[in-house]
């Protein structure tokens, strides 16, 4: 297949995306704390940022600590540093200028080099799959622990949270790889069916269920007329794709499936007192407003009260109780409401006979966003996470031509807000930034025509629009 060619700014991005997706896929969790904010000063010195919006982010984060400094009663600066950083995943999709991305030639090359990871990370996930099944006698279960790839690179089941984003980083590639199906030869596409296999096998069947909600929201989002052969190709696409998956979650997963239903309720059932998520919630919407009135309303601010920074900065989280594990250089620090709270129940729940799975967790990043931000952060991060999908859904309409690309964006978006339900994803950049970097090249695809030809002068654009 003929090599895709980009220069200038495309090329550092390429470049930039290359560098975090092996780092993602490393054992080096606390080095993707750091790829967010890095892959955006590489672009920055290739003048793909746009300075006022750089600006802008700096600002509110500066605003933002000023303000909660004011109206909670309780505020701790170095807790909200540290959800900066973990949040930093937002900063490439805001600062960087999408016009500049709307190139097929960076879309074929990013999807090479995901195509590559995905075998790589495939072959791993699926002998590790089989080592586990020889070792339990079957794929089902605590199996699909051992499934990590090289997140841990090893046999053994590490039985924490690499296996999930090994499984959210598998998803999210093999969405924006479909998108250009001329980027895709033979070997290419046994590639992605080597990638969807082990996707089945690590057995994260909340990611799954996921994907098949997402795809079928998308098509249902972006119903509109197209011709015969437009809609043959987008559902023989993701046809293959979910009949693989589907099928092979019934074959190899008899347990996971039979026990969907049963998380499923279990999620939804806000009575059961015994379960960590419902203590937390009524916690949350009934005892929390007492404490603080103005919670409801703007939050408790970042870092302050359920996010995975404020767990990390407690020392519960990495350590426990008795032995708190902070920071480097950095010692344990929490709000009294974290501790009452929060990690009263984490500590809790971990000496717990029961074996509660990550539907019943606690913790989950729709519920940060809430705690910490309150309504106003939650219709800020909704509001924006429509404003793409209305953004989206008109040029699929206006422009036949992206609908396949405008459908698997879709997806990838929905995908993304899905897995905020379920635990803490969009805190953990090694789980997520891969796929939003690579959306964010789709989505440019999307909106704008792309040039390829054309001389790359993203300096000249910063005072336009631009997502």
């Amino acid at each position: 297949m003929r090599e895709a060619q980009v220069d200038g700014p495309r090329r550092a991005y390429f470049v930039g995306f290359v560098v975090v997706l092996v780092s993602c896929f490393t054992p080096l969790k606390a080095l993707s704390y750091l790829l967010p904010g890095l892959f955006t000063l590489w672009i920055v010195l290739h003048g793909g940022v746009r300075r006022n919006r750089m600006l802008a982010v700096l600002i509110a984060i500066v605003a933002g600590a000023a303000v909660y400094n004011l109206i909670v009663r309780e505020f701790l600066i170095a807790n909200y540093l540290v959800a900066a950083v973990t949040y930093s995943t937002i900063i490439p999709i805001v600062v960087i200028d999408s016009r500049w991305l709307a190139s097929r030639a960076l879309l074929e090359k990013l999807i090479a080099a995901m195509a590559a990871m995905i075998l790589v990370q495939g072959t791993i996930g699926i002998v590790q799959a089989v080592y586990g099944a020889v070792q339990s006698g079957s794929f089902s279960g605590k199996n699909g622990d051992h499934v990590t790839g090289t997140i841990y690179p090893h046999l053994d089941a590490e039985n924490a949270f690499s296996n999930p984003m090994f499984a959210v980083n598998m998803v999210l590639m093999l969405l924006v790889c479909l998108s250009l199906p001329g980027a895709l030869d033979a070997r290419r596409r046994r590639w992605l069916i080597v990638g969807a296999i082990a996707l089945v096998l690590a057995s994260v069947v909340h990611v799954l269920v996921f994907l098949v909600a997402a795809v079928v929201g998308a098509v249902i989002f972006l119903r509109a007329r197209q011709s015969a052969a437009q809609g043959s190709a987008t559902r023989n696409r993701l046809l293959v794709l979910l009949v693989l998956v589907a099928g092979l979650t019934y074959v190899a997963l008899p347990e996971d499936v039979a026990n969907i239903s049963n998380v499923a309720e279990t999620m939804l059932d806000l009575e059961d007192i015994n379960i960590p998520r419902t203590i937390m919630l009524g916690r949350v919407l009934i005892d929390l407003p007492d404490e603080e009135a103005a919670q409801p309303y703007v939050g408790l601010g970042p870092g302050q009260f359920s996010s995975r920074a404020s767990l990390i900065m407690s020392g519960a989280y990495l350590g426990g109780e008795d032995a708190p594990k902070s920071l480097p250089l950095i010692a344990p620090r929490m709000t009294r409401l974290t501790s009452d709270y929060c990690v009263a129940l984490l500590v809790a729940a971990r000496e717990s006979s029961e074996d509660f799975g990550s539907s019943q967790q606690p913790f989950f990043s729709w519920l940060d966003i809430y705690t910490e931000t309150g309504l106003l952060g939650m219709v800020i991060v909704f509001g924006s996470i429509a404003r793409l999908l209305l953004r989206i859904r008109a040029q699929a309409r206006t422009r036949p031509e992206v609908r396949i690309e405008a459908l698997l964006c879709t997806a990838g978006i929905l995908f993304l807000v899905l897995i905020g339900w379920q635990a803490d994803y969009w805190e953990v950049p090694q789980a997520v930034l891969v796929g939003v970097l690579a959306l964010k090249v789709l989505y440019a695809n999307v909106m704008y025509p792309p040039d390829d030809h054309a001389a790359v002068k993203p300096r000249s654009m910063q005072s336009r629009s631009g997502e």
